[in-house]
């Protein structure tokens, strides 16, 4: 499969832009109720976070993954594996398939390039960019850290997010999703027990993904995580 190093900005465009409107609430998924899901506890968890159902769901169909045996090949077979693990969602949809997999194989090569396009989208505001840009400047010290650390450093962000006068509902909830994945994501009882699972690749695949809708920011991020276990090269 040919590699992809960096997509080009009018692509990007297309993907990030095309579906802002969704208000999508996963609500198929939020209320997953498992015995196998409830003993996980939610010690990753804020309540305070309208959008923590986004991390959860995406922290569920992780452990789905790793608890069944699956052999995706190539970008296809894991787009049509996320949609075996979130159920009842529809797979992608919106824009052209080739498109999708360029962002999010930028995401993986290039995540510094890919996050400095994804941040120009004008769904942000400048407070909106500022917020987002120093999150992902404490991601890598976040991952080295105690959890417990790290959670409380997200939780300051969400609840500062949460009491801004100055961001958009819309940019709250952006950001308040990425939050919540990346909480998730860290959390040390979660099945991702690779150094890809901390990577900022997902991250920044779930900040494109809650750009366009609550649908494609747990996408997205599942889709670079299963490549990267997987060693697959989109």
């Amino acid at each position: 499969m040919k590699i992809v190093n960096l997509i080009p900005m009018g692509l990007l465009s297309v993907i990030l832009f095309a579906c802002t409107n969704e208000t999508d609430q996963l609500n198929s998924i939020y209320n997953k109720s498992d015995t196998y899901f409830k003993k996980l506890g939610n010690s990753a968890g804020n309540g305070a976070n309208p959008y923590d159902g986004i991390g959860q769901s995406y922290r569920n169909a992780l452990l789905l993954y790793k608890a069944g045996v699956h052999t995706p090949d190539n970008y296809e077979d894991i787009v049509l594996l996320v949609h075996y693990l979130l159920g009842s969602m529809p797979p992608i949809t919106g824009t052209a398939t080739i498109t999708q997999q360029q962002l999010l194989a930028a995401c993986m090569t290039t995540p510094d390039i890919a996050l400095e396009q994804v941040l120009q989208s004008p769904s942000l505001s400048e407070p909106a960019v500022t917020i987002l840009s120093d999150f992902f400047d404490n991601f890598s010290h976040w991952a080295s850290e105690p959890f417990g650390k790290a959670y409380s450093d997200i939780i300051a962000i969400e609840n500062t997010t949460l009491n801004s006068a100055t961001l958009s509902d819309d940019e709250q909830r952006i950001i308040l999703a990425v939050t919540s994945i990346t909480r998730y994501s860290l959390h040390h009882s979660c099945c991702e027990d690779t150094d890809w699972g901390k990577s900022v690749g997902n991250i920044i695949a779930a900040l494109a993904g809650a750009l366009e809708s609550n649908q494609a920011a747990v996408e997205y991020p599942l889709i670079t995580s299963i490549a990267g276990l997987e060693k697959i090269q989109l």
